[in-house]
């Protein structure tokens, strides 16, 4: 097919799943299969190739991420079971305030827990941001979503010892103490001035309409085994009021849903630094299996259970079984039963955002792009952002994007005219331009962050291009003194 017709075909595809969603009102299950049936047969896979990059796009996803999700989500409830996520959130709330809490979980996911991959990030940090979310007021949804995705992705492509990063490092032969150097400069400042900016477009802009745009019911049945004490002063409303029914939608919303405490204050909360062991101990786990990595250690023992999968089940497990111990049976029935309720939704959702991502790259776009952009002359800084930005755009991986990317300029890297730590920084900049419908990660953050699909357009795919600009901004003004 013509290289033209497939990126017309491409963005048709994108384009239309959103406006399906947003202004057609489809489920967005329904919408992708659509777009992904289209975009396979007009990019002439025909009937079996289309069927084919569907369910082995939906399978590849699920096998890499599924059981981290559930997992994940797991330790999530099993945490808010023992009161630890309220205890994390008040710790939040007393040492930066209501106003700058956002900035602070922001900045922690863009460095301190940057070891962890992100997908298993935000399953692990978003009970805390959703408990967040409820305590801040006005806005919470979308000011701390924006503030944990901006952490979250930026810090995937700037600091070391992320993925992202470490093969960025790599394809262009950067120092890694060079690049944690540089790259976490960079990071912090993308960071603060994104969740600032977004902030104000939140609060003093008509950008962001809660009744619309939050999904407080998907929040509730997340939180549903958050015990009464975690919230006294809330009022129990019921699982199907609307983003409005608590204090008009202008206050905080800290309803959880009904039954979900019976009898809680029964017995007593575990130590905090009990109930956080998990947490630990899955955080430990995965930034050994990346150390291991960086040092070329190869021990068959530690990268088992310094896998994400096996760490999450060991961590999972441990808090449970603390639940167990302090809440007895009906706590753990109430962890697991909350834990499974919105599940399915989420690991369909992210499964077909694979399949989509597959699609486009069975359809070679990828190499398209790829090939274009090497033929292109430009200044290398805005070239290697470019060439992320597309391709991002294009085939909705941030670290495909970004080391496409780097590696498209290497070559004008390694002749010295311009530092090499400036194109890599540009590349991871671009690579993170509007992720929307065809990344797991929109989907994961729709589903876990307690917005709709058209809130999640805005706050995922806004937040990640402001940060993507404000990155090369920063990348720019580093290369007067570079």
């Amino acid at each position: 097919m013509d290289n033209g017709l497939l990126l017309l075909h491409t963005a048709i595809t994108i384009v239309g799943i959103i406006v399906l969603i947003v202004k057609l009102k489809v489920h967005p299950a329904y919408a992708l299969i659509f777009g992904i049936l289209y975009l396979g047969i007009a990019a002439g896979l025909g009937l079996t190739g289309t069927l084919e990059a569907l369910t082995g796009g939906f399978g590849e996803i699920l096998a890499k991420i599924g059981l981290l999700i559930a997992f994940g989500i797991t330790m999530g409830t099993a945490l808010s079971e023992m009161g630890a996520i309220d205890r994390i959130v008040k710790s939040l709330l007393r040492i930066f305030g209501k106003q700058r809490s956002p900035y602070a979980l922001g900045v922690t996911a863009g460095t301190a827990l940057q070891a962890i991959f992100a997908d298993v990030m935000l399953v692990v940090t978003a009970p805390v941001a959703r408990g967040l979310a409820r305590n801040i007021g006005r806005n919470g949804i979308p000011r701390v979503a924006a503030a944990l995705v901006c952490g979250i992705l930026v810090g995937l492509v700037m600091m070391i010892p992320s993925v992202g990063s470490l093969a960025l490092s790599g394809v262009i032969g950067i120092p890694l103490w060079r690049y944690l150097l540089f790259g976490t400069a960079i990071g912090v400042v993308t960071i603060i001035a994104t969740i600032f900016l977004m902030n104000l477009l939140i609060s003093h802009t008509r950008f962001w309409n809660a009744a619309t745009d939050e999904d407080w019911e998907v929040m509730d049945k997340l939180d549903a085994a958050s015990a009464e004490e975690t919230f006294p002063a809330a009022p129990v409303t019921g699982a199907s009021s609307s983003p409005d029914s608590v204090t008009g939608g202008s206050e905080s919303r800290t309803a959880v849903l009904p039954g979900t405490a019976k009898a809680s204050t029964a017995r007593p909360l575990p130590p905090i630094w009990l109930s956080l062991t998990p947490l630990v101990l899955t955080l430990v786990l995965v930034a050994l299996g990346s150390l291991a990595d960086v040092f070329g250690i190869e021990v068959d023992a530690l990268a088992f259970f310094a896998d994400p999968t096996i760490a999450l089940l060991l961590g999972s497990f441990v808090s449970l079984m603390i639940v167990l111990g302090y809440k007895g049976q009906d706590g753990v029935k109430r962890a697991l039963d909350s834990s499974f309720t919105n599940l399915g939704e989420v690991l369909v959702l992210t499964g077909l955002g694979g399949s989509l991502a597959s699609l486009v790259k069975v359809t070679g776009l990828g190499d398209v792009l790829a090939d274009f952009f090497s033929a292109s002359a430009g200044p290398p800084i805005l070239l290697a952002w470019l060439i992320a930005v597309v391709l991002h755009v294009a085939i909705g991986s941030v670290s495909v994007a970004a080391i496409t990317s780097a590696g498209i300029l290497a070559p004008v890297a390694a002749m010295g005219t311009i530092d090499p730590i400036l194109i890599a920084l540009a590349a991871g900049a671009g690579s993170v331009f509007f992720m929307t419908v065809h990344s797991n990660f929109f989907w994961m953050s729709k589903n876990l962050l307690g917005q709709t699909t058209k809130g999640a357009v805005k706050i995922v795919g806004v937040t990640t291009s402001l940060a993507s600009v404000i990155g090369l901004a920063a990348v720019l003004l580093l290369g007067i003194f570079l």
